[in-house]
């Protein structure tokens, strides 16, 4: 139980030329002694886990921000790898497209080079100039067994061209 006690006030003297007035001076009352304050455990325990979760939260993102740099370093070096490899398949690409490889590829597969060429006229249809097989098809027993209408006709130069048939939509 609170211990109350009587809290003697000194007197006060009123001021020269005033009235003193019992309506003016406040009532006093016996007041219980202030409850002591509560343990701090709860509000360390507060704090200690604030600390604690930033701590955690902090670690989590830098272990995230540490394997996204590893993904950034393994994406790269592919990126790398592949740009190297489309540079080299370029490479070959502009190397097999060359004419002499070109031509190395057909006598690798049994194609000739045409001696006497024929030519379709595109007014008439009809094939100028004569076909034969290839010299070198006796050789070739599978190139022999080709049939000539199957074989495409070979192409001629005209030595000056009559007429401009162009792609057959001129002038229509």
């Amino acid at each position: 139980m609170a211990s109350t006690s009587a809290v003697h006030a000194p007197a006060i003297r009123p001021v020269r030329g005033t009235r003193r007035s019992a309506a003016a001076r406040p009532g006093l009352t016996v007041v219980a002694t202030p409850k002591a304050a509560g343990s701090s455990m709860p509000f360390t325990l507060l704090c200690t886990l604030i600390v604690v979760a930033t701590l955690a939260a902090l670690l989590y993102m830098n272990i995230q921000m540490s394997g996204t740099s590893y993904e950034i370093t393994r994406l790269e070096n592919q990126s790398q790898r592949l740009a190297e490899e489309g540079q080299s398949l370029a490479e070959t690409n502009e190397r097999m497209g060359t004419p002499q490889e070109l031509a190395r590829q057909a006598r690798e597969i049994g194609m000739v080079p045409v001696s006497d060429p024929a030519y379709i006229d595109l007014d008439t249809g009809k094939i100028i100039g004569e076909t034969s097989p290839a010299a070198q098809t006796e050789g070739n027993p599978e190139l022999a067994e080709v049939p000539e209408k199957v074989a495409v006709p070979p192409a001629q130069i005209y030595d000056e061209p009559s007429a401009y048939h162009g792609m057959g939509n001129e002038g229509a």
